[in-house]
């Protein structure tokens, strides 16, 4: 066989190596990724010492054999790797070693050359080792058999990497091993073609992948794209190479037009068979991650019966659960990204710069397998989400939609009711006007009640606009201090804080809130208080506190306390709060009941940031 062979095989070999490590630069965030740029570009140096001499002639020898001598400080370099790769503690004594090593016996091999190119088997110059050769050898491996055995024995540990990454190295370096043994042949003696040599451009990308394929999926992807581009172009060129030897029925071989129309039609033909081939390359490049169609369907059917997030994620843990046999934890946030933790596998799904993406934590000791499952899957959480989240905007619009329609009704029915109700009301206050004191101030009261819920049945359902403006919410407490003389703020009203709102409603708020805590202390006497404070919070927000030590909200209607017609106070018409929660919703804010430290009741009201000085 001609060694022009093995001479494109090295050349590809060493554009592969460079290519490969200026690659790898770019990419950040992997375990000794610098150290595998450095070993590439060592073991580039190494196929550039022996082919250098052929590409130059023998002005090259002496360049050549002084690369020759960097081969121990690769091997140190691959220690290294490995150290770092298995996480081993307390390596700077064996990287000193190792380093060392190498060092001493490139610096001697620089001194006495390691090496002659001598003609050999139809090949001009073929690199035979002398003595100082065989010295850089074993240095080279004793070197390789130490990060073998570090591989071994953490292998046997079951910690550090993941145990199929020190099968993939290991196998990496025993393929590249069986390649060079090539370049041993003339130095034993043994005259026979270095076949071996013309696998070596396999060994950068099998050792790259073999390191790489747990810590970035994305090399897998390009290894199952370039898998199955491969097998169809092989068979295309098999089946071209295999028709053009096939005879014409007058004896004479295909050539010429016809020649390139079978070898066309050939390579379409077999573009049919792309898609199996990557189901092929999927499982070889993906083992254990063989899915039937159905099964993804399942799995869409399932989230796809989820009615909220909370639901979506805890049905998706069940089912990637199911399907791995592994514990898995999902999260789905709307809100933005999620801060991952922790030895369990999450499934983070999170709505960011408005679309559902999905990313995976505590997954680097998973086979990319089991990932590679866990990412399709987050595809199909991710659609599901999405979908959810439509559902969800079109079920509150419909909300909002039967809420404005109800409130509109229950507007043209309170106007009515009020305009029906305060004639007779005037004319039943006209009418108590001789009866005795101790009646006429029974019919006021029950009269004004029956007024104030018709005014309140109004306020509550008309639809009102507010304005704006820049105000202290000091100075709005402050106004109104004066009728509660239970009343004190706090440290937070002290220097003021600014907000933009509507003075007028602001003030309603307040007092419908201040209203219910006069009331609610009413039976304590002179011990009850209320207190007023206001704070910003981290996020911008500025926060109103009205706080009162009275008996407390009952646990049977905390969670309906802001619904319309909800109150404890006797004699309330159960609006306050409900015009409230109207009030700051149309500010962008909120209103809800809280906690403090000290009051048995806490109502806060927030203003939003983006209306907050």
């Amino acid at each position: 066989m001609s060694p022009l062979y093995v001479h494109i095989a090295l050349t590809l070999a060493f554009a592969e190596s460079l290519g490969l490590g200026i690659l790898l630069l770019r990419l950040r965030g992997v375990p000794g990724l610098r150290l595998l740029v450095a070993f590439l570009f060592g073991v580039g140096i190494w196929i550039l010492s022996c082919e250098l001499p052929v590409w130059l002639g023998p002005p090259a020898e002496r360049a050549a054999t002084a690369l020759v001598a960097f081969s121990s400080l690769t091997s140190a370099v691959f220690v290294h790797l490995v150290l770092v790769l298995c996480g081993v503690p307390r390596r700077r004594p064996v990287l000193r070693v190792a380093y060392l090593l190498g060092g001493a016996t490139a610096l001697v091999a620089l001194l006495l050359p390691p090496g002659r190119y001598l003609p050999w088997l139809g090949f001009h110059r073929f690199f035979f080792p002398n003595a100082m050769g065989w010295v850089v050898g074993i240095a080279w491996s004793m070197l390789a058999i130490a990060g073998h055995a570090v591989m071994f024995w953490y292998w046997l540990q079951r910690s550090g990497p993941p145990r199929g990454q020190l099968v993939a190295m290991c196998m990496a370096s025993g393929w590249g091993a069986l390649c060079m043994s090539g370049y041993a042949f003339p130095a034993i003696g043994v005259d026979v073609y270095p076949y071996p040599l013309l696998f070596l451009p396999l060994y950068p990308l099998i050792l790259v992948y073999g390191i790489l394929r747990y810590q970035l999926m994305i090399v897998n992807a390009w290894a199952r794209r370039a898998l199955a581009w491969t097998l169809l172009v092989g068979l295309g060129s098999a089946a071209v190479i295999g028709i053009a030897a096939l005879p014409l029925p007058f004896n004479e071989p295909l050539s010429g037009w016809r020649l390139w129309a079978i070898a066309v039609t050939t390579l379409l033909a077999s573009g049919l068979l792309l898609d199996p081939f990557r189901r092929l390359a999927t499982r070889l490049i993906y083992p254990g991650s063989s899915l039937a169609e159905h099964e993804v369907e399942h799995w869409r059917a399932q989230l796809s019966q989820a009615g909220s997030y909370e639901e979506l994620a805890s049905t998706a843990s069940r089912q990637l659960a199911a399907q791995l046999r592994v514990n898995v934890h999902t999260v789905v946030s709307a809100t933005g990204p999620v801060r991952l933790a922790g030895t369990v596998p999450t499934l983070a799904c999170v709505r960011n710069a408005g679309r559902w993406a999905t990313e995976l934590s505590g997954w680097d000791a998973a086979p990319p397998g089991p990932r590679y499952v866990a990412q399709l899957f987050g595809t199909v959480t991710a659609e599901c989400a999405g979908r959810l989240e439509q559902a969800m905007q079109f079920a509150a619009r419909e909300r909002e939609q039967q809420k404005q329609e109800r409130l509109a009704e229950l507007g043209a029915i309170a106007a009515t009711v009020a305009h029906d109700i305060r004639n007779p009301l005037n004319i039943i206050a006209m009418a108590a006007a001789m009866a005795p004191a101790e009646v006429r101030r029974e019919i006021a009261a029950q009269t004004a009640r029956i007024s104030r819920l018709a005014s309140d049945l109004l306020d509550y359902a008309k639809s009102w606009q507010i304005t704006r403006q820049r105000l202290d919410l000091a100075d709005q407490v402050r106004a109104i201090a004066a009728r509660y003389p239970q009343l004190h703020c706090g440290a937070g009203l002290v220097d003021g804080i600014s907000v933009e709102a509507d003075p007028m409603r602001l003030s309603q708020a307040l007092l419908n809130l201040l209203d219910n805590a006069h009331a609610a202390i009413a039976a304590l006497g002179a011990s009850g208080s209320i207190l007023v404070d206001a704070g910003r919070c981290a996020d911008g927000k500025v926060e109103l506190h009205v706080c009162d030590n009275g008996p407390g909200i009952p646990d049977e209607i905390r969670k309906t306390l802001f619904q319309p017609f909800v109150s404890q106070r006797p004699g309330g018409t159960g609006l306050g709060l409900a015009i409230v929660a109207k009030i700051m919703q149309a500010h962008g804010g909120s209103a809800h009941l809280g906690t403090r430290t000290g009051w048995s009741t806490c109502f806060v009201l927030t203003f939003p940031a983006a209306v907050s000085a």
